[in-house]
């Protein structure tokens, strides 16, 4: 068994040939307990003021320290030169041999000084080797240790290069020491792990288990890189996929590469939430994308002022008449339609036809969508216009499989709740899914409030935890029309409903917060599970959850809610 940590790469790690070496040892599979830590601080090397080892693997047979150098290597005058972990052109005239043997004995003198010289994970067997993966290197020198080097042409496999490393510097300390050094024991494993943790480079939180899974959640899967790199080759592209999968956030990137090229990029959307999030992102970074939802973009062509008193009517119809009868719209190079299940309209459609260089037939475009969340648009015109965008302009369509957002025990519960079984593999295990019955809404608001302590007091602020409802705070069937209590903070019901200060408690409709996530949810006033809208809500609901999820239904309920369960049993991952 092969433990990494941490089990997630860090961002600012920019190495294909350190990634592709991280990725194949959290693969890796052994018979025995082996523990790999990536990219571990030494505090006190002896010939530097601070030192970083690539990868320190500890298995039974010892310690062994691996320094990787990847892409370009070469040596001229003595001094050699490298492209490092951050992408960055480094030389040095220490050589890759010297850098590697330096952290093998600044790291067992720590050792030393920790536990006395006389400690089993001091007299264990020490080893280095180096590694580099993505050249051949045949030069031979003095300086060269070729039985601990591992290149393109000996391959890179963490069985070879413990079992290649450990035979070295056993035959190595033998010849010149007369002793070899001793084995590890599982519990011997995992100490030594414990032990150098404290020190690791990039320290896991300490808050609970919402913590521990949130990063690994957080990283693009393989298939999303399939997936951006596949745009440079074709011009438009269909991209479905259930909530989680990361469609915004590849609709970001692919935005961000856009406008990179030097294209005018336009970024449509239906939620005006998920607009002003992806806007704050946009200016963050100063670049200069047009992040917008469609209603608002038309109604600014065409000089009309936001009204809450405006009907369904209004939106469907009138509104993008008045901007079809405009002589001229502002057009963009590249355009990308988030949440596409929601704007995919006949009269909506032939509104953006202007808004992209070409039109939709010819230009180029992104457009990002889930059937499962269309819940202000028929399944039938859904179909009718991804059938047309298909024939018509040839766009590639991809399925987005991978869910990167919700733990498998949040997937389970949402197949479960909803029998809607497309919702993408998770292989991130976290906490359990938790089901608070009520009786009345003045008992579920006390739970509710008990609920909100209770997650005050894990150490979570109100940037971590949302409430969801289909009720609107104002409706009787919402339980906070009973009002939260003093202590819980004070309710947050408007503006930029993906963060608030520590002592908001956010709360907002499930329509208003389709697209967007928060580590914590609880979804509130449940009191229907089969009904086809209350599924569909239920769904965009649950999936918003990043790693902890509270479920609040009406004891009334219960049957409804077990037989539910019952259907979509056979359904979830394992």
């Amino acid at each position: 068994m092969v433990q990494l940590i941490p089990d997630i790469l860090a961002p600012e790690i920019k190495s294909d040939a350190e990634k592709k070496l991280f990725n194949d040892f959290k693969n890796a599979h052994t018979n025995y307990k082996c523990v790999v830590l990536h990219s571990l601080g030494v505090s006190e090397h002896s010939n530097k003021i601070f030192g970083e080892i690539d990868f320190v693997i500890i298995c039974r047979e010892g310690v062994l320290c691996l320094e990787v150098k990847g892409g370009r290597v070469s040596r001229h005058n003595g001094i050699w030169t490298f492209t490092n972990r951050y992408g960055k052109e480094s030389s040095k005239t220490e050589g890759p041999f010297q850098q590697v043997q330096g952290n093998m004995h600044s790291l067992r003198k720590f050792m030393i000084k920790r536990l006395g010289e006389y400690s089993p994970l001091v007299r264990c067997q020490y080893a280095c080797a180096v590694i580099m993966p993505d050249c051949s290197f045949g030069f031979e020198g003095i300086d060269i240790i070729s039985d601990i080097l591992f290149d393109a042409n000996t391959g890179c496999s963490l069985d070879k290069i413990i079992s290649s490393s450990f035979d070295y510097w056993h035959r190595n300390c033998l010849e010149k020491h007369g002793f070899q050094g001793g084995c590890l024991s599982d519990e011997e494993v995992e100490a030594m792990a414990n032990l150098l943790r404290g020190d690791f480079h990039f320290v896991p939180s300490l808050k609970e288990s919402v913590e521990r899974t949130v990063k690994e959640l957080c990283a693009l899967t393989g298939e999303q890189y399939e997936l951006l790199e596949s745009f440079a080759d074709n011009p438009r592209v269909l991209v479905a996929g259930g909530a989680g999968t990361g469609k915004t956030l590849i609709a970001m990137e692919q935005a961000r590469r856009a406008y990179w090229e030097g294209k005018s990029v336009l970024y449509l959307c239906y939620n005006r939430n998920i607009a002003q999030y992806v806007a704050s992102i946009v200016q963050k970074e100063q670049l200069k994308i047009n992040v917008v939802t469609l209603h608002a973009l038309m109604m600014h062509l065409c000089n009309i002022e936001g009204s809450d008193n405006y009907g369904d009517n209004f939106y469907n119809s009138e509104l993008p008449t008045k901007c079809l009868q405009l002589s001229s719209v502002p057009s963009y190079d590249f355009l990308v339609i988030d949440e596409g299940q929601d704007i995919m309209k006949n009269n909506y459609m032939k509104c953006i036809e202007r808004f992209v260089k070409g039109g939709l037939i010819n230009g180029c475009w992104a457009i990002f969508y889930d059937s499962n969340q269309n819940i202000f648009n028929s399944d039938n015109l859904l179909s009718s216009v991804l059938e047309i965008l298909r024939n018509e302009s040839h766009a590639m369509s991809w399925k987005l499989r991978i869910n990167c957002r919700n733990t498998r025990e949040i997937v389970n519960a949402n197949i479960l709740s909803t029998n809607i079984q497309d919702q993408g593999k998770s292989t991130v295990v976290g906490p359990k899914v938790e089901y608070i019955s009520y009786d009345d809404k003045v008992d579920e608001n006390a739970k509710l409030n008990d609920l909100i302590r209770d997650i005050r007091n894990s150490g979570l602020n109100g940037s971590d935890f949302i409430i969801l409802s289909r009720y609107s705070i104002n409706n009787s069937q919402n339980c906070l029309t009973h009002g939260l209590s003093k202590d819980n903070g004070t309710l947050k019901t408007s503006g930029s409903l993906w963060r608030a200060s520590k002592n908001e408690v956010r709360f907002s409709t499930i329509s208003s917060y389709k697209g967007l996530e928060a580590k914590v949810v609880i979804l509130s006033d449940v009191d229907n599970f089969s009904d086809d809208d209350i599924r569909l809500l239920n769904y965009v609901a649950i999936s918003r959850a990043i790693t902890k999820l509270y479920i609040l239904y009406d004891l009334k309920t219960e049957s409804e809610r077990q037989q539910m369960i019952l259907n979509g049993f056979k359904h979830i991952q394992h």
